[in-house]
């Protein structure tokens, strides 16, 4: 269980740097359309989804993998980011306060057998599989309020129905998924809701959505993820906007905003539920509608280029290299041995990001009388 919640901390945090990226291109391109800023989160969702990455030479990814599942048992706990600054200043917190008995005096305690890392990452393992058991429970106790509500409804035709327990109009439903209208809708907003509604269903939003609550539900500690799904939502919701009024006459697009503000929320609906016609971002939707122009050409090159560079330099690891770190050995580097006027022999080595120098001290006869398992790195603050 440990090894399985390392190995989704580490898809989390390597997923980080897509998140960021898709940030810095939607705020750059805000201008285009917004069909193509969810093609974007596409690209979150695989690096979130996906165990095995492909390793490319223009990979901008630091580190494939920040924490190894080997730093369970390792003697001196560290991680490697890939950026050498963090490097330095975590890896020696994290070797000198979790490494097995640890004690002020740098000595191991006396019948220290438990690695402070074990117990540390099965606490976390608990704590995580407890998150995702809320998150589900939350969606699964959402559904059924929502299709108890729906229960009793009238078909207006095909897959819409009126609901007279409902205040808003939304889409339910995966598999085969329905409309639902509150009841005394006027005529001219129902239209328009209803177009947008069934732009969703062609687009299949409310897959895409599902699977964007899934995957949220298992990197519930990640706090970028729960940004980058309200973001995702909004996107969603704004795409189906352009669809729908890009054909519109200015008169048209005036009644799909009040639409919009009739339909509005009073307060927020659950994050698992279907696609609410006036869920979020209505203000700012509203001006989209009212001011809908048609995307330039060059935005939507550029944006279409971006997401390419996106998907070629982060949806790819860097390519192992031989010769540098090896997460799982011990964490040195640069290991040279001086022999001393006395007969002892001293063994210098450099610590890897850190550029930090230990020594040990051993008799001349070392190889023979000490074995590899048999020495523990002092620093010479130490003596």
């Amino acid at each position: 269980m440990e090894k399985v919640f390392v190995e989704i901390l580490n898809m989390g945090l390597t997923a980080t740097w897509v998140v960021l990226a898709v940030f810095a291109v939607r705020a750059l391109c805000h201008k285009a359309p917004k069909s193509l800023t969810v093609c974007l989160w596409a690209l979150v969702g695989l690096r979130l989804a996906s165990p095995f990455i492909p390793e490319s030479i223009l990979s901008l990814i630091p580190s494939g993998k920040i924490v190894s599942p080997e730093i369970l048992l390792a003697e001196r706990p560290s991680i490697y980011t890939g950026v050498t600054m963090l490097n330095s200043t975590v890896n020696p917190l994290i070797s000198e306060h979790l490494s097995p008995g640890y004690s002020i005096s740098a000595a191991p305690a006396p019948g220290a057998s438990a690695n402070p890392m074990q117990i540390i990452a099965f606490a976390a393992s608990v704590i995580w599989i407890a998150g995702m058991v809320i998150m589900f429970a939350y969606s699964l106790t959402s559904y059924l309020w929502l299709r108890h509500k729906v229960k009793v409804s009238l078909c207006y035709r095909d897959n819409i129905y009126f609901c007279d327990s409902i205040a808003t109009p939304f889409v339910f439903g995966i598999i085969k998924p329905r409309i639902y209208l509150p009841s005394g809708m006027e005529e001219a907003q129902m239209e328009c809701v209803i177009a947008h509604e069934m732009s969703h269903l062609m687009r299949k939003d409310h897959w895409w959505k599902t699977v964007a609550f899934f995957l949220l539900s298992v990197y519930w500690f990640h706090p970028l993820l729960w940004i980058s799904y309200l973001l995702f939502s909004r996107d969603i919701e704004r795409a189906c906007d352009e669809r729908v009024v890009r054909e519109m006459e200015p008169e048209a697009r005036k009644n799909y905003a009040e639409a919009l503000v009739a339909c509005s929320l009073q307060k927020r609906m659950m994050l698992a539920c279907p696609l609410a016609f006036g869920e979020v971002g209505v203000k700012n939707r509203v001006k989209s509608v009212l001011n809908y122009k048609k995307p330039a050409f060059w935005i939507v090159a550029v944006t279409v280029v971006a997401g390419i560079a996106i998907a070629v330099c982060f949806l790819t690891n860097p390519v192992s290299d031989s010769k540098g770190p090896d997460q799982n050995a011990d964490p040195y580097d640069n290991v040279s041995v001086i022999e001393n006027k006395d007969g002892s022999m001293t063994i210098k080595g450099e610590r890897y990001g850190s550029g930090e120098v230990d020594f040990i001290m051993l008799p001349s006869d070392y190889e023979e009388t000490v074995g590899l398992d048999g020495y523990r790195y002092g620093t010479d603050e130490e003596g």
